[in-house]
Protein backbone atom coordinates (compact mmCIF):
# COMPACT_ATOMS: atom_id res chain seq x y z
CA UNK A 1 0.00 0.00 0.00
CA UNK A 2 2.58 2.58 0.88
CA UNK A 3 4.70 1.24 -1.75
CA UNK A 4 2.04 3.02 -4.11
CA UNK A 5 2.53 6.56 -2.97
CA UNK A 6 5.58 7.44 -4.62
CA UNK A 7 4.99 5.78 -7.47
CA UNK A 8 1.61 7.48 -8.13
CA UNK A 9 3.18 11.05 -7.31
CA UNK A 10 5.78 10.63 -10.20
CA UNK A 11 3.02 9.37 -12.78
CA UNK A 12 1.02 12.60 -11.31
CA UNK A 13 4.07 14.99 -11.21
CA UNK A 14 5.12 13.60 -14.90
CA UNK A 15 1.66 14.14 -16.19
CA UNK A 16 1.40 17.83 -14.95
CA UNK A 17 5.08 18.46 -16.68
CA UNK A 18 3.04 17.27 -20.25
CA UNK A 19 0.28 19.28 -19.73
CA UNK A 20 2.06 22.01 -19.06
CA UNK A 21 4.28 21.23 -22.04
CA UNK A 22 1.62 21.21 -24.15
CA UNK A 23 -0.28 24.35 -23.01
CA UNK A 24 3.53 26.30 -23.47
CA UNK A 25 3.47 25.19 -27.20
CA UNK A 26 0.20 26.10 -27.58
CA UNK A 27 0.90 29.51 -26.23
CA UNK A 28 4.65 30.03 -27.93
CA UNK A 29 4.51 27.69 -30.81
CA UNK A 30 6.89 24.20 -30.55
CA UNK A 31 10.27 26.12 -31.51
CA UNK A 32 10.00 28.84 -28.54
CA UNK A 33 8.97 27.21 -25.60
CA UNK A 34 11.58 26.72 -23.32
CA UNK A 35 11.84 24.44 -20.72
CA UNK A 36 12.16 27.61 -18.00
CA UNK A 37 8.76 28.09 -19.85
CA UNK A 38 7.28 24.73 -19.06
CA UNK A 39 8.79 24.26 -15.50
CA UNK A 40 7.33 28.18 -14.80
CA UNK A 41 3.72 26.97 -15.66
CA UNK A 42 3.56 23.37 -13.99
CA UNK A 43 4.92 25.56 -10.77
CA UNK A 44 7.75 23.24 -10.27
CA UNK A 45 11.37 24.02 -10.86
CA UNK A 46 13.47 23.10 -13.90
CA UNK A 47 15.43 20.11 -11.85
CA UNK A 48 12.14 18.60 -11.25
CA UNK A 49 11.57 18.16 -15.35
CA UNK A 50 14.89 16.95 -15.61
CA UNK A 51 14.16 14.13 -12.95
CA UNK A 52 11.51 13.21 -15.58
CA UNK A 53 12.58 14.27 -19.35
CA UNK A 54 16.44 14.57 -20.12
CA UNK A 55 15.82 17.22 -23.08
CA UNK A 56 12.92 19.53 -24.05
CA UNK A 57 12.82 16.98 -26.96
CA UNK A 58 12.33 14.14 -25.16
CA UNK A 59 9.02 16.11 -23.63
CA UNK A 60 7.86 17.12 -26.84
CA UNK A 61 7.74 13.61 -27.72
CA UNK A 62 5.44 12.88 -24.76
CA UNK A 63 3.38 15.47 -26.03
CA UNK A 64 3.28 13.67 -29.01
CA UNK A 65 2.42 10.41 -27.73
CA UNK A 66 -0.49 12.25 -25.82
CA UNK A 67 -1.66 13.71 -28.65
CA UNK A 68 -1.32 10.46 -30.81
CA UNK A 69 -3.61 8.75 -28.05
CA UNK A 70 -5.70 11.51 -28.32
CA UNK A 71 -6.00 11.73 -31.83
CA UNK A 72 -7.52 7.87 -31.70
CA UNK A 73 -9.48 7.77 -28.83
CA UNK A 74 -11.68 10.32 -30.88
CA UNK A 75 -11.80 8.69 -34.07
CA UNK A 76 -12.95 5.65 -32.62
CA UNK A 77 -15.48 7.60 -31.58
CA UNK A 78 -16.49 9.04 -34.37
CA UNK A 79 -16.24 5.36 -36.68
CA UNK A 80 -17.55 3.18 -33.60
CA UNK A 81 -21.42 4.52 -34.20
CA UNK A 82 -20.72 2.85 -37.61
CA UNK A 83 -22.59 -0.76 -38.09
CA UNK A 84 -20.24 -2.65 -40.86
CA UNK A 85 -16.73 -2.09 -41.51
CA UNK A 86 -17.63 -0.15 -44.82
CA UNK A 87 -19.10 2.48 -42.64
CA UNK A 88 -16.09 2.74 -40.27
CA UNK A 89 -13.44 3.53 -42.74
CA UNK A 90 -16.10 5.20 -44.40
CA UNK A 91 -16.34 7.52 -41.00
CA UNK A 92 -12.60 7.41 -40.52
CA UNK A 93 -12.04 9.38 -43.92
CA UNK A 94 -14.54 11.80 -42.63
CA UNK A 95 -12.49 12.24 -39.66
CA UNK A 96 -9.28 12.55 -40.97
CA UNK A 97 -10.12 15.42 -43.93
CA UNK A 98 -12.05 17.19 -41.09
CA UNK A 99 -8.51 16.68 -39.24
CA UNK A 100 -6.87 18.35 -42.73
CA UNK A 101 -9.20 21.13 -42.58
CA UNK A 102 -8.19 22.03 -39.13
CA UNK A 103 -11.09 22.80 -38.16
CA UNK A 104 -10.80 23.92 -33.96
CA UNK A 105 -13.63 21.38 -33.22
CA UNK A 106 -13.43 20.03 -29.54
CA UNK A 107 -16.28 17.02 -30.90
CA UNK A 108 -13.70 15.63 -33.07
CA UNK A 109 -10.04 16.75 -32.31
CA UNK A 110 -7.81 20.00 -31.30
CA UNK A 111 -6.09 21.65 -34.05
CA UNK A 112 -2.76 21.91 -31.45
CA UNK A 113 -3.02 17.97 -30.94
CA UNK A 114 -2.90 17.95 -34.31
CA UNK A 115 0.26 19.99 -35.24
CA UNK A 116 1.81 17.85 -32.00
CA UNK A 117 0.97 14.83 -33.41
CA UNK A 118 2.64 15.11 -36.34
CA UNK A 119 5.96 15.89 -34.97
CA UNK A 120 6.23 11.92 -35.07
CA UNK A 121 8.52 10.15 -37.47
CA UNK A 122 6.11 9.08 -40.67
CA UNK A 123 6.91 5.46 -40.30
CA UNK A 124 5.74 5.70 -36.32
CA UNK A 125 2.68 7.19 -37.89
CA UNK A 126 1.98 4.70 -40.10
CA UNK A 127 2.44 1.56 -37.90
CA UNK A 128 0.73 3.13 -35.20
CA UNK A 129 -2.53 3.47 -38.02
CA UNK A 130 -2.08 0.15 -39.20
CA UNK A 131 -2.55 -1.05 -35.30
CA UNK A 132 -5.08 0.63 -34.86
CA UNK A 133 -7.19 -0.73 -37.91
CA UNK A 134 -6.04 -3.92 -37.80
CA UNK A 135 -8.73 -5.26 -34.97
CA UNK A 136 -11.46 -3.88 -37.38
CA UNK A 137 -10.54 -5.64 -39.80
CA UNK A 138 -9.94 -8.80 -38.36
CA UNK A 139 -13.58 -8.84 -36.79
CA UNK A 140 -14.59 -8.43 -40.51
CA UNK A 141 -12.89 -11.55 -41.21
CA UNK A 142 -14.72 -12.80 -39.01
CA UNK A 143 -17.98 -12.01 -40.07
CA UNK A 144 -17.60 -12.10 -43.58
CA UNK A 145 -17.32 -8.79 -44.87
CA UNK A 146 -13.74 -9.51 -45.91
CA UNK A 147 -12.72 -12.01 -48.19
CA UNK A 148 -10.96 -14.71 -46.13
CA UNK A 149 -7.59 -14.61 -47.58
CA UNK A 150 -7.48 -10.84 -47.08
CA UNK A 151 -3.92 -10.02 -45.13
CA UNK A 152 -5.07 -8.14 -42.75
CA UNK A 153 -1.47 -5.88 -41.87
CA UNK A 154 -1.26 -5.08 -46.15
CA UNK A 155 -4.98 -4.07 -46.24
CA UNK A 156 -4.69 -2.00 -42.67
CA UNK A 157 -0.95 -0.72 -44.35
CA UNK A 158 -2.61 0.41 -47.74
CA UNK A 159 -6.00 1.96 -45.97
CA UNK A 160 -3.66 3.94 -43.70
CA UNK A 161 -1.48 5.35 -46.55
CA UNK A 162 -4.83 6.05 -48.27
CA UNK A 163 -5.96 7.99 -45.19
CA UNK A 164 -2.27 9.99 -44.97
CA UNK A 165 -2.92 10.81 -48.86
CA UNK A 166 -6.43 12.65 -47.85
CA UNK A 167 -5.02 14.40 -45.28
CA UNK A 168 -2.02 16.03 -46.72
CA UNK A 169 -3.53 16.29 -50.29
CA UNK A 170 -6.10 17.81 -51.28
CA UNK A 171 -7.86 16.28 -54.29
CA UNK A 172 -7.77 18.23 -57.48
CA UNK A 173 -11.54 16.23 -58.34
CA UNK A 174 -13.55 15.74 -55.72
CA UNK A 175 -14.53 17.95 -52.62
CA UNK A 176 -12.59 15.98 -49.94
CA UNK A 177 -14.65 18.84 -47.64
CA UNK A 178 -17.94 16.91 -48.22
CA UNK A 179 -18.25 14.29 -45.95
CA UNK A 180 -20.52 12.37 -48.06
CA UNK A 181 -18.19 12.42 -51.30
CA UNK A 182 -15.17 11.23 -49.20
CA UNK A 183 -17.45 8.25 -47.78
CA UNK A 184 -18.84 7.05 -51.07
CA UNK A 185 -15.08 7.50 -52.40
CA UNK A 186 -14.16 4.80 -50.04
CA UNK A 187 -17.06 2.39 -49.77
CA UNK A 188 -15.87 2.43 -54.38
CA UNK A 189 -12.70 2.22 -54.10
CA UNK A 190 -11.41 0.79 -50.39
CA UNK A 191 -13.98 -1.20 -48.73
CA UNK A 192 -15.27 -3.17 -51.90
CA UNK A 193 -11.60 -3.96 -53.00
CA UNK A 194 -11.71 -6.20 -49.41
CA UNK A 195 -15.16 -8.17 -50.36
CA UNK A 196 -15.06 -10.63 -52.23
CA UNK A 197 -12.66 -11.48 -55.09
CA UNK A 198 -13.60 -10.02 -58.29
CA UNK A 199 -13.80 -11.88 -61.90
CA UNK A 200 -10.57 -11.82 -63.69
CA UNK A 201 -10.28 -10.29 -67.44
CA UNK A 202 -10.15 -13.68 -69.89
CA UNK A 203 -7.16 -13.62 -72.10
CA UNK A 204 -7.03 -11.80 -75.28
CA UNK A 205 -10.16 -8.92 -73.52
CA UNK A 206 -8.02 -6.78 -71.31
CA UNK A 207 -6.10 -5.10 -74.14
Amino acid sequence: MTSAAPSTQATDTRELIVASAYACFRKHGLQKATIVDIARAANVSRSTVYEYFSDKGAILEACAEHASEQFYREMAKAIDAGRSLEEKLSWAAVFVTQARRAIASEKYFDEDAISLLLTKDAGVLLRECVDFFAPYLAAAKLTGEVRKDLDVSAAGEWFARILFSLFSTPSAVRDADDPAVVAEFVRAHVVRGFSGDRPRPRRGTDR
